[in-house]
């Protein structure tokens, strides 16, 4: 009630106004129905375009039903009035986005793929990134409440997104831990009518985030019934279960809809898949990777000297603490010999869903209608985890008899000398997996709601008010349980001290049997006792983020002026929204347990945006006029101004036109301005930009500074130069790193264009070809840049002290003032590096986006086919002033911005009476893996990165039937269907590909295997 009196007291009152907001961001397009063909016919099952065979408002969920069995038909080219159908990408009613292409996923492809979440839709269109991936936990946004974030073209994830999300027209509240962004998997899929793609940039009619594009999800309306639908899947040691039920009535002057989905979706485990935490050779090789640069520090597995009970290094001779010798370096066999990190790991988590939608609508007299919409989504993800946090061991220096400890630390009872040595101390890395078993976990999740009434008057036939308004909120945690509690790790093997930066300091001297740590016998017969145990684990992370969000949006929209090829159409408006994040963390402060010794952090952030739009649509020529070449010709014109509290504000224009040639032939093209605001998680809490990862650390390690930017460099003492770079960061030239948000940032700016055609030929009917060329710009792309780029691109990241400095110099404490120490500062030091985010990615994006589709209908049935395909021809980028070059066919480097160059999607589909088949085929064209756990190391010379392993293509088949169950048979199943499933037909395994996640890219491949789904549906 808060938030709605506060939407209120800004005069943001729906009913006051009585206005009307049906869907405020894109218009109610105008497209005549399909001509009808036999009922046994049904529409692509694949991506169609956004106009062909979508539901009518006025129609019964019956018609809707008669509607969908017709095929794609010319009515997708033309701009003819109706209020019937809702498009994204205009503010104008009555006519559909001009100049742009739109791709839609209409109900039954949804419904023949088998989906459980709205992710899993997405896979079906190759211009969003994830055709192959499994889309489970936080898909492409690193997020560890398990929010998923798609993207167009990979243009921007993480932490911030230039791909806008909206559902009905509108945005919703955002979610994540550490991050805010919009997570579409809150509506359940049962109630999605369709998608809506635009690749294309609109922040014209939106505002941010509308650089790369748009995606649309369009709720059911007017239905009448009650449809409920249950599916379950297998694959090897993984399930699935998912039911629904969605149920409406309708009426003269108004209509009601519900729809509820559950989804479960189990774990997958590490081990499941032998190529998750195995090396295989055999992949390497067939890949073309060069085995002979393999070593422990670049592995091809997840094996690793972070074992337990422990392993030993002396000098340069590492042990396991059972007396097994192994040399150094240590070959790829035996590094995976000696442990495996993720023996009790999950790579996907168990994630359940629960989803709820209610939305209604009715008409109050003769001019004003009325709604309001309740959305409600629950997600758990729970994962099994490693001890080690990320896989990383404690690692410290361990005392025996007859060494001599330094000041605070002890000799550990249970020490054991190696045979065959005489070393009295060594240093020993220890990870608790074998010591404490499993039982490391994490949970987390999302809960979100919002609720947006709407309301429209009509004044006229032609001039029409909306208004609405969505208030809502998202609460996103993520609790760590049972990690190994590093700090009480190391006072349990050397008795310490553990000191913090603030000049805290613990230690555990002596170390006795009661309260030291054996990681030297295995099983039952190791000496650590009971309540040491129970303090390795007590390490519990909690992190919970409440996202506010309210937006009111009004606008007016009507017939202008009667020109002679039509009909000239004006929408003008304004929008209000309003932003609060309250960011709390609670994690060990160091000093060991959690329990007695932890930190506590909150931050409040807050933002509101004005907004004002206009749109204007100009029909130039049309075919009553006869010009010759010219069979119509459309413009559409839009502007947007938005200004925001914190940082400014942003003006952005779009031009589009649609050129008719001949009737069924039709070119476009766009030219758009748009803008990403700086996400709230990066502007930061206060001048500072403080965020929940701002902190000063050690800064980053030979760093190779270019003279000629940074003359001073050569003046430090001991500094190694040749002729154009000095090293600094070593072990004699130690610097400090400024981690977090940047309070200074400015929008991310866009610039894009595209053209295409379609092609509808009249004398081949149920035939479109569809091809769009596009190019997207992304100027001060908010990111925290790698240092070997930063200091090229932008010198002011890099301060230096050629002299030396101390922790009570002036010139230092202004640099690291009110940041928290998470190192501690002793010594000197000669550099400070800014790793802070900051407007310094360019990117320069091209590629061809194209479909074809054809259905023939016969007698017993028809037959069609559909292809869509994504093509990227260019990716360059550059960092500042730095020297641009070209990541086009990679992943891993940006990470969560992949750029491979093909995407492909196609399916075949045969109807006979009442069964229907579809086979699809996914393809994911070879590319190379720049990641920085690439086995042949990514290079960067002069600021210019070379080198990488080939991923080898992956191309995976799927299949769909269904069979309708006979009516007259089945009266308690009067509209009943039954189908089958099949993902990965051939359980093709994915590419092999060197991370930390396993032998695979989780953007293409995908390690589930074969999944076979069975599942009825049924409505009354």
């Amino acid at each position: 009630m808060k938030k709605l009196n506060h939407a209120l007291a800004c005069g943001c009152s729906v009913i006051s106004l009585a206005f009307a907001f049906s869907t405020p961001a894109f218009a109610q397009a105008t497209i005549a129905p399909p001509p009808p063909v036999p009922s046994a016919s049904p529409t692509s099952s694949g991506v169609r375009p956004a106009t062909a065979g979508d539901r009518a408002p006025e129609q019964s969920s019956d018609a809707v039903e008669a509607a969908q069995t017709a095929a794609p038909a010319a009515a997708a080219q033309t701009n003819a009035p109706t209020d019937a159908i809702v498009i994204t990408g205009t503010s104008i009613r009555g006519v559909a986005p001009v100049g742009s292409n739109l791709i839609s996923v209409g109900r039954q492809a949804i419904e023949q793929t088998g989906v459980q979440t709205v992710q899993q839709i997405l896979k079906t269109v190759p211009a969003v990134v994830g055709l192959g991936s499994a889309g489970q936990g936080a898909f492409g946004s690193a997020d560890a409440s398990g929010t998923n974030a798609p993207t167009i073209h990979g243009l921007g994830a993480s932490a911030s997104n230039s791909t806008l999300i909206i559902i009905d027209g509108h945005r919703f509240p955002l979610a994540g831990v550490n991050h805010a962004l919009a997570d579409p998997n809150i509506i359940p899929p049962n109630a999605i009518e369709r998608v809506e793609v635009l690749p294309d940039g609109a922040s014209s009619v939106y505002g941010s985030d509308a650089v790369a594009g748009v995606i649309n999800f369009i709720t059911r309306r007017r239905f009448n019934g009650v449809e409920v639908s249950g599916q379950v899947g297998f694959a090897k040691n993984y399930r699935t279960q998912q039911g629904g039920i969605v149920a409406g009535r309708t009426w003269d002057s108004g209509w009601l809809l519900g729809a509820y989905n559950y989804s479960h979706r189990s774990a997958l485990a590490y081990r499941s898949r032998s190529y998750l935490d195995a090396f295989n050779a055999d992949e390497a090789q067939a890949a073309g990777i060069d085995l002979s640069s393999v070593t422990a520090q670049n592995r091809a597995n997840l094996g690793s000297f972070n074992c337990d009970p422990a392993t030993i290094q002396i000098g340069s001779t590492v042990y396991r603490s059972d007396g097994t010798t192994y040399g150094n370096p240590v070959s790829n066999a035996q590094a995976n010999a000696f442990c495996d990190v993720n023996q009790y790991s999950d790579l996907l988590p168990d994630e359940k869903r629960n989803n709820f939608l209610l939305k209604g609508e009715q008409q109050v007299g003769d001019s004003l209608t009325v709604g309001v919409d309740f959305v409600y989504s629950n997600l758990t993800d729970y994962t099994r985890t490693s001890r080690a946090s990320g896989g990383t061991a404690v690692q410290t220096t361990v005392y025996g008899p007859g060494s001599t400890p330094p000041a605070g630390a002890s000799i550990n009872p249970f020490f054991v000398t190696v045979p065959g040595t005489t070393a009295t101390s060594y240093t020993v890395r220890f990870s608790g997996d074998q010591l404490l078993g499993p039982g490391a976990y994490n949970r987390a999740g999302e809960k979100i709601w919002y609720v947006y009434p709407h309301a429209e008057y009509k004044f006229s036939e032609n001039w029409r008010a909306s208004a609405g308004l969505v208030i809502g909120e998202s609460d996103s945690i993520s609790r760590d349980v049972g990690r190994l509690c590093t700090s009480c790790a190391v006072l349990a093997l050397n008795g310490g001290p553990v000191s913090l930066p603030s000049g805290q300091s613990v230690t555990a001297s002596p170390l006795t049997a009661a309260n030291a740590l054996d990681v030297w016998r295995l099983g039952g017969a190791n000496l650590t006792s009971a309540t040491i145990r129970q303090a390795l684990t007590d390490s519990t992370v909690d992190q919970d983020t409440k996202q506010g969000f309210e937006q009111f949006r009004a606008q007016v929209n009507g017939d202008v002026l009667q020109l002679p090829a039509g009909m000239l159409k004006l929408a003008v408006g304004g929008e209000y929204m309003h932003y609060t994040i309250g960011q709390t963390r609670t994690g060990p402060n160091g000093l060991g347990r959690a329990s007695t010794n932890s930190t506590y952090l909150h931050l409040d952030y807050k933002r509101n945006t004005k907004s004002a739009f206009a749109e204007v649509y100009i029909p130039v020529i049309n075919a009553d006029m006869h010009v010759p070449g010219v069979y119509s010709l459309d413009l559409n014109l839009a502007g947007r101004y938005d200004k925001y509290s914190d940082f400014g504000s942003t003006k952005n224009p779009k031009i589009g036109a649609n050129w008719e040639v001949v009737r069924g032939v039709r070119l476009r093209g766009s030219w758009a301005k748009s803008f990403v605001a700086p996400a709230l998680t990066s502007y930061g809490a206060d001048s500072l930009g403080t965020t929940a990862e701002t902190n000063v650390a050690n800064g980053p390690t030979n760093l190779a500074v270019p003279i000629a930017t940074y003359p001073s460099v050569t003046s430090i003492p001991g500094v190694v130069c040749n002729t154009t770079t000095c090293t600094i960061g070593t072990a004699a030239i130690r610097g400090l790193q400024l981690n977090g948000g940047n309070a200074a940032l400015q929008p991310q700016k866009g610039r894009t264009w595209s053209l295409g055609g379609d092609i509808l030929p009249s004398l081949l009917h149920g035939l479109r070809l569809s091809a769009t060329w596009w190019h997207n710009e992304i100027k001060g792309g908010i990111t925290a840049p790698q240092a070997a780029f930063a200091v090229l691109g932008d010198p002011s990241r890099l301060t230096l002290f050629p002299g030396g400095v101390t922790g009570s110099s002036p010139a230092l404490q202004a640099l690291l003032a009110g940041r928290p120490i998470a190192t501690t500062i002793t010594g000197t030091y000669y550099y400070v590096y800014s790793f802070q985010q900051g407007n310094v990615l360019n990117l320069t994006a091209e590629g061809i986006d194209g479909e074809a589709y054809y259905r023939h209908n016969t007698r017993w049935g028809g037959v069609d086919v559909d292809l869509s395909v994504s093509y990227k021809t260019k990716f360059d980028q550059s960092f500042g002033s730095g020297p641009k070059f070209s990541v086009l066919n990679t992943t891993g480097f940006n990470t969560t911005f992949p750029s491979i160059k093909l995407d492909l999607r196609g399916n075949v589909g045969v109807d006979v009476g009442p069964v229907r088949g579809v086979l699809y085929v996914n393809h994911t064209g070879k590319y190379k893996n720049w990641s920085g756990n690439a086995i042949n190391p990514v290079v960067i010379t002069g600021g210019v990165p070379s080198g990488g392993d080939p991923v080898k293509a992956f191309t995976t088949f799927d299949g769909h039937i269904d069979f309708k169950l006979p009516g007259d048979r089945l009266t308690f199943l009067p509209k009943a269907t039954i189908y089958l499933d099949v993902v990965n037909i051939g359980n093709k395994k994915p590419p092999f590909y060197n991370n930390t996640n396993g032998g695979y890219d989780p953007f293409s491949g995908n390690p589930l295997g074969r999944v076979v789904s069975v599942g009825l549906r049924s409505r009354w």
